[in-house]
C-alpha cells in the first residue's frame, strides 16, 4: 500500500513539474491566461483519431505547403511539438505594446525547425542556449524544451503622445512605418527573452488563485486576474479616438469585477463552459440586494415546456435596482468623468428623489419570461413601386410569404389596475380594440406582419401572438402542463433555453447547400438542446453555464465535435 501511494506521489510530482516547466515562465500578472490540459483531452480521445482528422490533415497540408515530397511530414507526431503536454497563450498589455504569446513544450528541436520554410533557416540567431527567428512584427524563440510565439501589437495613441522623445531614436532617413515596427520588435524582443530566461518574480506556477481556476477534468481554462482592470486598461488605450479631457479613462476597476475564470469541459452526454465571475465589495452588495428574489410561479406555469421552441427567463428585485442605481451611477462613471462628477451624483440624487422606487416595483416587479412557441407561414402585404411605359414611378401594394414568430411574453406586475386604464386609453384612441379583457393592436397601427394581443390578468401582463393563448390568459387559465424547467427558472437569475432541432425544423429550407444539410442531418442525429443560465451571488461570485446537450451516442462530445468536423469537411 505504501509503494502505491508513493508511486501516485512520484507521479503527481512529474506531472505537476511538467506542467510548471511552462507556467514557471508566465508570468501571474498577465492580463488573460489560456491554458490546455493536454492530459484531460487524452482521457477523451485518442492521439491517432486526432491525426486522422480533418482538422489535423489540414495543419499537415498547412506545414507541407510547398515542400517537396521527400521533406513532407506525415503526422503531427513530427511536427517536434510536444503534443501530449499542456499548451499555453498569455496576454499582457502596457501603455506602449500589447503581448499576445503561445507557449508549448517541444520534443525534438530538429523536427521543429524542419517545418521552418526554407527561406526562414538563414535568419534563425543562434544564441547561447537558444535560437531566436524574428518577424514582421512576431518574433519566435526556442530551444531543445520550449518554444515560445510573441506577437507585439503597437500603441498608436502611445506613438502619437510620445513622438517628440522616441523621434530622437530615428535613424537618418528612416521612413517612420520602419522606425515604429524596429521600436515595438525591439520591446518585443526585450520583452521575450526576458520570459524566455526565467525573468519572472511571480509565476503562474505560484499563483494560488490561477491554479484554484483550473477545475476538474477541464481541457481548457481561461483566467483573467482583473476583468475590470483590463477592460480599463482597453478603454484607456483608445480614449484618443473618444476625447482628451473629458473622459478619464485609467486601470481602474470601473466595473466592480475582479478575476474572471473559465472552463470548457467536454462529457458524456453534454459539452458546457462554467465561468465564474467575482466582484469586489461594492458591486457585491449591489447585486445581493438586486437579484434577491426568485421568478414567480405564475409565469413559470404560463407555457408548456415540452411544446416551447425556446425561452428566456429572467427575475430581479426592481424596487431595489433603482434604490441601488444612483448610488452604483456614481462608483461606475464618477471617476471615469471626474469633470462631471458632482453633475453624475446630482443626477443620481435627482433619480432617488423623483422615481418612487416601491410604486414601480409594484408596476413592474422584475420577473420576465420569453417564450417562443412556434413559427408559421403568413401572406403579408408590402409597398413597392412599378414604372409605366413613360418611366413614371407608380407605388403598389404587394404580396409575400413570411415566417413570423408565435410569442409570448409574461411581466410580473401587482399594479393591474394601472396597466387596464393604460389599455382602455389605447382603446378610446383606436390604437387597440377589445374584446372580453383581451386587446388587439388595430390594422391601422400595426407596423408588425402579424397580431399582437395584450391580457392583464393574475398580477402578469401578457403580450402574444398567440389569439387563443390570449383568451386563455384573461380567464386565468394556465398552460403549465408541463413544469419540468421550473426549479432550473427558480434557482438562477437569468435561463435561456432552446429546442435545437425542433427550431432548425421550424425555419423554411428553402435552398439549402450540401454542406448544410449535413450539418441539419447531424444535428437531427446527435443533438437535443442548449441551456445558459446565470446564478444569483454566492459570497462575491457570479457562477454561469453554457450547457449544450446531446444524444450520448459517442463515447464523449470531444469525439463527437471531431466526427461533426470530420462530416462537414467531407
Amino acid at each position: 500500500m505504501k509503494k502505491s501511494l508513493a508511486t501516485l506521489a512520484l507521479l503527481g510530482a512529474f506531472l505537476t513539474a511538467k506542467a510548471q516547466k511552462i507556467e514557471n515562465r508566465i508570468p501571474s500578472n498577465s492580463s488573460v491566461v489560456v491554458a490546455g490540459n493536454a492530459e484531460n483531452v487524452f482521457k477523451l480521445i485518442d492521439f491517432s483519431d486526432i491525426n486522422s482528422s480533418a482538422l489535423g490533415k489540414e495543419i499537415l497540408k498547412s506545414v507541407n505547403r510547398k515542400k517537396e515530397d521527400n521533406e513532407k511530414i506525415n503526422s503531427l507526431e513530427n511536427l517536434g511539438i510536444d503534443l501530449k503536454s499542456n499548451a499555453y497563450y498569455f496576454f499582457k498589455q502596457t501603455d506602449s505594446i500589447s503581448y499576445h504569446n503561445v507557449m508549448v513544450e517541444l520534443n525534438d528541436r530538429k523536427q521543429f525547425e524542419a517545418t521552418l520554410k526554407k527561406s526562414k533557416l538563414d535568419d534563425i540567431e543562434r544564441k547561447n542556449g537558444y535560437n531566436i527567428l524574428q518577424g514582421y512584427s512576431d518574433l519566435t524563440i526556442w530551444n531543445d524544451k520550449v518554444l515560445f510565439l510573441v506577437n507585439g501589437d503597437r500603441s498608436y495613441s502611445y506613438f502619437r503622445e510620445h513622438k517628440e522623445r522616441l523621434e530622437k531614436q530615428k535613424r537618418e532617413e528612416e521612413a517612420s512605418y520602419k522606425f515604429k515596427r524596429r521600436i515595438a520588435n525591439g520591446w518585443a524582443r526585450e520583452y521575450a527573452e526576458s520570459i524566455f530566461n526565467g525573468n519572472v518574480r511571480n509565476s503562474l506556477s505560484s499563483n494560488t488563485s490561477f491554479q484554484k481556476s483550473k477545475k476538474k477534468n477541464s481541457v481548457v481554462t481561461v483566467w483573467l486576474p482583473s476583468y475590470g482592470s483590463l477592460m480599463g486598461s482597453f478603454m484607456k488605450s483608445y480614449k484618443k479616438l473618444l476625447s482628451n479631457d473629458l473622459i478619464n479613462f485609467d486601470d481602474t476597476n470601473m466595473y466592480g469585477v475582479n478575476e474572471v475564470s473559465a472552463n470548457l469541459f467536454f462529457d458524456k452526454s453534454n459539452a458546457r463552459i462554467s465561468l465564474d465571475m467575482n466582484v469586489n465589495e461594492n458591486m457585491k452588495k449591489y447585486m445581493k440586494k438586486i437579484y434577491n428574489k426568485r421568478i414567480d410561479k405564475k409565469l413559470i406555469n404560463g407555457f408548456d415546456h415540452d411544446k416551447a421552441l425556446a425561452f428566456w427567463s429572467m427575475s430581479i428585485n426592481t424596487e431595489e435596482m433603482l434604490i441601488q442605481y444612483p448610488d452604483m451611477l456614481s462608483t461606475m462613471y464618477g471617476g471615469m468623468i471626474p469633470t462631471f462628477k458632482n453633475e453624475i451624483n446630482v443626477v443620481g440624487d435627482l433619480l432617488a428623489i423623483l422615481i418612487d422606487e416601491k410604486a414601480v416595483g409594484e408596476l413592474i416587479t422584475g420577473d420576465a419570461l420569453f417564450v417562443l412557441n412556434d413559427f408559421d407561414k403568413k401572406e403579408v402585404s408590402y409597398k413597392s413601386y412599378d414604372y409605366d411605359e413613360n418611366y413614371k414611378r407608380k407605388e403598389v401594394t404587394k404580396t409575400k410569404e413570411t415566417v413570423v414568430p408565435d410569442f409570448t411574453l409574461m411581466v410580473g406586475s401587482k399594479e393591474e389596475g394601472i396597466w387596464k386604464k393604460a389599455l382602455k386609453i389605447g382603446e378610446k384612441y383606436k390604437v387597440l380594440s377589445a374584446n372580453n379583457n383581451v386587446y388587439e393592436f388595430t390594422e391601422t397601427t400595426k407596423d408588425l406582419p402579424f397580431p399582437v394581443y395584450v391580457v392583464v390578468n393574475n398580477d402578469i401582463l401578457y403580450v402574444t401572438t398567440s389569439k387563443t393563448g390570449a383568451f386563455n390568459f384573461a380567464v386565468g387559465r394556465s398552460f403549465g402542463k408541463s413544469n419540468k424547467y421550473g426549479r432550473l427558472m427558480r434557482n438562477n437569475t437569468s435561463v435561456l433555453y432552446t429546442d435545437i432541432n425542433a427550431l432548425l425544423d421550424k425555419f423554411p429550407k428553402g435552398y439549402v447547400s450540401r454542406k448544410e444539410k449535413k450539418m441539419l442531418n447531424f444535428s437531427n442525429e446527435n443533438l437535443k438542446d442548449a441551456v445558459f443560465r446565470v446564478s444569483r451571488i454566492k459570497g462575491s461570485t457570479i457562477s454561469s453555464e453554457l450547457k449544450l446537450n446531446t444524444m450520448g451516442r459517442e463515447e464523449n462530445t470531444l469525439k463527437l465535435l471531431f466526427e461533426f468536423i470530420n462530416q462537414v469537411a467531407k
